[in-house]
């Protein structure tokens, strides 16, 4: 049994002692094997819709549209659920509010379309002469395919052409009918949603696959946030997309463009919570020179360009991450970290790398993670190591029991000063707090060296800092080696093939799943924790590729 394989075993193991809680929100499913090693045999999901997410919507219509169509912002936002918007899409509905404004939304593309007489004719191909005009449903079956991602029914096209006849008849004017077809196609549910059932596998007696237009939009909506290109449907029309070898060749086509890069980027922004920063707040008394309404959104720009660097410019270990000394800073993020970068700009990030001997070194030292886990003007032990053991480790913290004072200055005797060390005392000796906090604190404290706001210090409240602790009986004398730790732990590994799964399916994985999040964990640890790699093994597993009956 690999490593990996027995960490992320050893990771279901404790899922029954956390009260079935990720992060603070409960995670349905029955209850996980008894003994270790043995896994169910698996058994996919059921299937259910995935509403397109707001990104993705946008993505879809600017993709299908003309360059000049203003796409709509008056929508609802997306709600993630369990650290995801996909699995919020696939468990929440569309309100009354937001089935009003997607209607307007699908109206007001369509008058800009046909409000344009050149541009009307360019994006229909033709001039329909009148409203039986063969043209017209050569158009509606030609763009319903790319809109609803797969050949419409006869009875469909049907049913819109007749729609496009009594509307241009009402109206004597073809057009006015056709773009009423089109704000139709626009607002249906087959493109609000991916509708993905699947079909009997004719390899697997008793199975159920992904049909190969479902394929075709799995692997659009993961690899590229938007609708499948032309390419992508054209591998459904020839039935690629249910062979392992045609999933394979088109993933790598598309891993190997702009949009992918910025589509699997999305990932990491919403594992790490990064969107969070660009709301930043901290006290402006205790932060006057650093904190700007923009430093949020600089801290976020070192994040997603680390991420890019290591996934895509190097393709390494992603665990690279954790330790690498390779960031990129523009020149408010550098004034911010005390060092001199001259090809920087306010707006442009350059890449530097940081000295070898220096404090900072990866994801736990750059100053966007170290601000979202702090207060206003203090640090938070207790958020950085929740965030440690939570999202980098898959580890659940159940939240704090009724009636306990979480506010650190109710813990502090009367006479000062105090480190974070000594004030987070009464957390590891209160037996009602020390069971939870035994696992935070000690990863959190690893990080004291830094303040609120990301900056590095040398003391804390005027007193020397300890950084020292352990994970897991592991030592580290600093953040560096907290980082260094992690980077070489299997279950680090173990928690981004299984977030990965959740975030690319859009649910929680259930006990039946189990062994496919085993394996992908496996194919991970196989290839090196390349990420690239990692997302061409998903794409091509049980996990991915199979459903189970609709319930």
């Amino acid at each position: 049994m690999s490593r990996l394989r027995a960490a992320l075993l050893a990771v279901v193991a404790l899922a029954p002692s956390c009260d079935g809680v990720i992060g603070d929100q409960p995670v349905p499913g029955a209850a996980l094997p008894d003994i270790p090693g043995q896994l169910p045999v698996f058994q996919a999901a059921a299937p259910t819709l995935h509403r397109l997410t707001l990104v993705e919507y946008r993505n879809t219509l600017t993709d299908l549209l003309p360059d000049r169509v203003m796409i709509p912002t008056d929508l609802e936002v997306d709600t993630p659920l369990y650290g995801f918007t996909t699995i919020g899409a696939s468990e929440l509905t569309i309100t009354p509010r937001a089935a009003e404004q997607y209607e307007a939304a699908a109206m007001g593309v369509a008058d800009q379309v046909f409000g344009d007489d050149a541009l009307r004719t360019d994006f229909v191909g033709c001039t329909p002469g009148s409203t039986s005009d063969p043209c017209i449903r050569a158009f509606l079956t030609r763009f319903g395919k790319r809109a609803w991602r797969r050949p419409l029914e006869p009875a469909e096209i049907d049913q819109l052409a007749a729609l496009a006849t009594t509307i241009g008849d009402s109206f004597r004017d073809p057009w006015q009918g056709v773009k009423f077809a089109t704000a139709s196609l626009l607002q249906s549910p087959y493109f609000l949603f991916r509708v993905e059932i699947g079909e009997p596998d004719p390899r697997s007696a008793g199975k159920r696959r992904f049909t190969t237009w479902e394929m075709a939009s799995r692997l659009s909506y993961l690899l590229l946030r938007s609708t499948p290109d032309d390419a992508l449907l054209a591998a459904a029309e020839r039935g690629d997309l249910v062979t392992k070898e045609g999933i394979e060749r088109e993933t790598t086509r598309l891993l190997a463009t702009e949009r992918a890069r910025s589509a699997v980027g999305r990932f990491f922004v919403e594992y790490l919570a990064l969107e969070r920063l660009d709301g930043l707040t901290k006290n402006t008394t205790a932060f006057p020179e650093a904190m700007s309404p923009t430093l949020g959104a600089s801290m976020r720009g070192e994040l997603e360009n680390m991420f890019d660097d290591v996934v895509f410019t190097r393709d390494g270990d992603f665990r690279e991450i954790l330790t690498t000394q390779t960031t990129f800073m523009n020149t408010e993020l550098a004034r911010l970290y005390g060092v001199s970068v001259p090809s920087a700009t306010e707006t442009t990030f350059a890449r530097v790398t940081l000295p070898a001997g220096g404090p900072r070194g990866g994801l736990l030292t750059s100053a966007g993670i170290l601000a979202l886990y702090a207060h206003n003007t203090l640090t938070s032990p207790t958020l950085r190591g929740k965030f440690i053991r939570v999202n980098l480790l898959c580890q659940d913290i159940p939240p704090p029991p009724p009636g306990v004072r979480t506010d650190i200055e109710s813990t502090l005797p009367a006479d000062g000063p105090f480190t974070m060390r000594e004030r987070l005392e009464a957390h590891r000796t209160n037996p009602t707090c020390a069971s939870c906090h035994v696992m935070m604190d000690p990863l959190g404290l690893g990080l004291e060296h830094f303040d609120a706001i990301g900056r590095y210090r040398e003391t804390d409240n005027g007193l020397e800092i300890d950084a020292s602790g352990d994970v897991d009986g592991t030592p580290f004398a600093d953040a560096r080696e907290l980082g260094e730790v992690l980077g070489q732990s299997p279950e680090v590994g173990a928690c981004i093939a299984r977030r990965l799964y959740r975030y690319g399916n859009g649910h929680v994985e259930a006990e039946a799943e189990e062994r496919a999040v085993v394996g992908l964990a496996d194919s991970f640890e196989a290839a090196g924790f390349s990420l690239k790699s990692l997302l061409m093994a998903f794409v091509v597993s049980d996990g991915f590729r199979l459903t189970g009956e609709v319930e």
